[in-house]
């Protein structure tokens, strides 16, 4: 079984970015790799599922998605999900609580 390797400067070409962009998702454990001596490489089955899991439209295998209950965005991350409706409970994101100062899902948005 031959496995592919990929350097981060091979990496960085294939998606158009710069180095250092790579070397930071590598060493925040992002982008998985592995390290022989000083270099650190990306095979080729950890590289598609890093793409993988950057894929707008669905979560990669065994990762839940959250969605907005005010404006009905899909998120896949947590994070993006900060807040709840003071009503029932309903999730909000990120963006509805910062930018419209919303504190109600899209039902009992009346309230807001």
């Amino acid at each position: 079984m031959e496995i592919k390797f990929y350097s981060l400067e091979e990496v960085a070409d294939l998606f158009g970015v710069n180095y250092q962009l790579i070397y930071k998702l590598v060493k925040t454990g992002e982008l998985p790799s592995v390290r022989i001596g000083k270099m650190f490489r990306v095979s080729e089955a950890q590289l598609k599922e890093y793409m993988d899991r950057q894929s707008v439209g669905t979560p990669a295998s065994g990762e839940q998605s959250y969605i907005c209950s005010r404006c009905g965005k899909k998120y896949f991350s947590a994070l993006s999900i900060s807040g709840k409706c003071k009503e029932c409970g309903a999730q909000l994101c990120k963006a509805c609580i910062e930018n419209d100062k919303a504190e109600y899902c899209e039902i009992h948005q009346k309230n807001d």
